[in-house]
């Protein structure tokens, strides 16, 4: 029996007023809504959504259940731009389409991966008028507010926003939220005050070090040597000294390598990091605490600035523990020192 809307029984909110019903059939604007047909080929050409996470690694994750082809996987959502719109300096022209939420089944077709491959999938098809709105019908496939970690979703802000590609695996992972949240409070105190990371500020935090994240990203091959409190003073210092300062990037190098000279009373700057990360003989904890972080980075960037003075050291001097809260005021030589430049 096909019930006439009209004379249905009204649904009330938790106020007792009528919720009015829509049509969504016959709308033809905003998030209108179409179904075809189309061939593997066809549908293969299409592009990934511009926001998309990190695929790849989302599919290793998945493969075991996408080993099998069923009908439910031949059922795909596309996204259809209706006017000229550019995102992150890309510009797209009004009917480019969007693969929406079936990227890594995409992905593992393509791969060979499923024990069969659809002739043909079932598209759906939503229609905007702006990047902007493709993004938001994006997040309901794939929300930032659901399951997905917010490791997860920091590749996606990274490759989609800043067409930066991860290349270590700790980064590729987003394994640097809690040093970067950290650092951008540090930086910029008005602005990141939360101890816990957001969803809603991460795209600007990536933002605020991009350029330290990538020359960070080169040095993160183990990244067992690399918790949050050597990342989040890796970025300050690399926002202070510039990304492309050969003695830190010396230092970030032997960080990740583990490499200390221990001989003698006094030791650079450097050593003293890599031993203390060693023998936790300074620190008895070094989780990611605000109030532990707060102690374990200044730590860090004082013994980071004595060894780009080179100069060495038995223990931390006067005042080391206010070291990361005062650095945004120290000399900067590198990207904020620009950013300042430009601003003025």
């Amino acid at each position: 029996m096909i019930l006439n809307l009209k004379t249905t029984t009204p649904v009330l909110d938790k106020n007792k007023n009528p919720v009015p019903f829509r049509s969504v059939k016959d709308n033809e604007g905003n998030g209108a809504i179409n179904s075809y047909w189309l061939t593997y080929n066809q549908y293969s050409e299409l592009d990934e959504v511009f926001c998309q996470r990190d695929t790849t690694g989302r599919l290793k994750r998945a493969q075991k259940h996408l080993s099998k082809l069923l009908s439910e996987h031949c059922v795909v959502s596309v996204a259809k731009l209706t006017e000229d719109d550019e995102v992150f300096g890309v510009k797209y022209k009004a009917g480019h389409k969007f693969i929406m939420d079936s990227n890594t089944r995409n992905l593992n077709w393509s791969q060979g991966g499923a024990d069969q491959i659809p002739q043909e999938v079932l598209v759906i098809e939503y229609s905007y008028d702006s990047c902007d709105a493709i993004r938001e019908s994006y997040n309901t496939f794939d929300s930032p507010d659901a399951l997905e970690r917010n490791q997860e979703k920091l590749y996606g802000i990274l490759s989609g926003m800043y067409h930066y590609t991860p290349k270590s695996q700790k980064l590729k992972k987003g394994q640097i939220l809690s040093g970067l949240n950290k650092a951008s409070h540090f930086y910029f105190p008005d602005i990141y005050s939360q101890t816990t990371v957001k969803t809603e500020v991460l795209p600007g935090q990536a933002g605020a070090f991009i350029e330290e994240i990538k020359a960070l990203d080169n040095f993160m091959i183990d990244k067992s040597s690399w918790d949050q409190a050597l990342v989040c003073a890796a970025l300050m210092a690399l926002k202070r000294y510039g990304t492309d300062n050969d003695r830190l990037n010396e230092g970030l190098q032997d960080i990740n390598d583990k490499a200390a000279n221990t001989k003698g009373k006094e030791l650079d700057g450097i050593s003293h990091i890599v031993d203390e990360w060693k023998t936790g003989n300074f620190f008895s904890d070094k989780n990611t605490k605000w109030s532990v972080l707060d102690r374990t980075v200044s730590y860090c960037l004082y013994w980071i600035d004595k060894y780009m003075k080179d100069e060495k050291g038995c223990k931390p001097g006067h005042g080391w523990v206010n070291r990361a809260e005062e650095y945004k005021d120290k000399p900067q030589e590198g990207s904020l020192n620009k950013w300042l430049k430009v601003a003025a």
